[in-house]
């Protein structure tokens, strides 16, 4: 068995075998997306922080949200790439206005449910980035959460983004995407991915509560749209239960979690074997090449796309 895989490094393994290995195994620096991972990280701190400072002091959550994004803001301007001082003043508004309408239509409700969690789960439940860990199939595996909420029924694990898109949480119509990608070849890598870290969730929040307790992970978009309403920044959030995309595809995806681990522990990293050869999955490594590789940091240094780019067509 391999060390506990998170559910990050088996969505890579699944976008492409070539690109874990120089990410996970050779520790290359991976396709940027610098400027929208830092914006989330902000975000989710701001949140989580509001909670913290709730639960220990009793200040109020959504001031002490507020002050913690405008206390880190001009770190993360200094770190992010904006081409002017208006793109970055309307993103910072954006920010502020996510964050009023995430405490106005979640926040007291969610405060109780996590102080709910806390006597169930013990801590941490506040994060940001609290990893929850499982077995599954004999391998480990985790996934990171912001915080963890509960009721008298089900145990959540949240995890917070700007908009729903920018994580690739599969649409609300696409409950076959598991069947899609796995069982009828389909490339949606990043999306199974989302999916493949609710199951994980699922399974490590199942440790706590008692057989009857639903366990679940929830992606929360904080600004899902924003618009302007007499000349102020608005915004809506969008909640969306990951368990409509496991309803039938628990053991595909288990059965997805194994293949990978056992391909990493083997050290199969070649794209080919793992898309051409291998029985698992029904698509080909053509996919790879059509969705991924034209826009992959590694190409300069991966194998297969050197082969591929000095063969010729006769």
């Amino acid at each position: 068995m391999t060390d506990t895989l998170t559910a990050q490094e088996l969505t890579t393994y699944l976008l492409c075998p070539r690109k874990y290995e120089f990410e996970h195994i050779a520790g290359l620096t991976g396709d940027s997306q610098r400027n929208q991972d830092l914006f989330r990280q902000l975000l989710r701190k701001a949140i989580c922080t509001g909670y913290s400072e709730s639960r220990s002091n009793g200040t109020d959550l959504h001031d002490a949200a507020l002050e913690t994004l405008d206390t880190a803001w001009d770190l993360y301007a200094d770190a992010a790439d904006h081409h002017s001082s208006e793109q970055e003043s309307t993103e910072k508004t954006r920010a502020e206005a996510g964050i009023d309408a995430y405490f106005d239509a979640v926040g007291t409700t969610h405060l109780d449910r996590i102080d709910q969690a806390a006597t169930i789960c013990g801590s941490p439940v506040v994060g940001p980035d609290i990893t929850l860990i499982a077995e599954i199939q004999g391998q480990q595996v985790g996934v990171d959460v912001d915080y963890i909420m509960a009721d008298d029924t089900q145990i959540v694990g949240v995890r917070l983004t700007d908009q729903m898109w920018g994580d690739q949480v599969p649409y609300e119509s696409q409950d076959d995407i598991v069947e899609v990608h796995l069982d009828q070849g389909g490339y949606k890598p990043e999306k199974v991915g989302t999916v493949i870290g609710a199951r994980i969730a699922e399974e490590a929040l199942s440790q706590y509560g008692n057989p009857d307790t639903g366990t679940e992970l929830t992606y929360l978009s904080v600004m899902e749209t924003t618009f302007e309403t007499d000349g102020e920044c608005q915004a809506e959030i969008e909640q969306r239960p990951m368990g409509q995309f496991l309803a039938d595809a628990r053991q595909t995806v288990d059965d997805a979690i194994a293949w990978m681990a056992g391909n990493i522990t083997e050290e199969v990293y070649s794209p080919e074997q793992v898309f051409d050869e291998q029985d698992h999955w029904s698509g080909d490594f053509e996919q790879v090449v059509e969705n991924s590789c034209r826009y992959c940091s590694h190409a300069a240094g991966c194998q297969e796309a050197i082969r591929r780019e000095v063969m010729f067509n006769v």
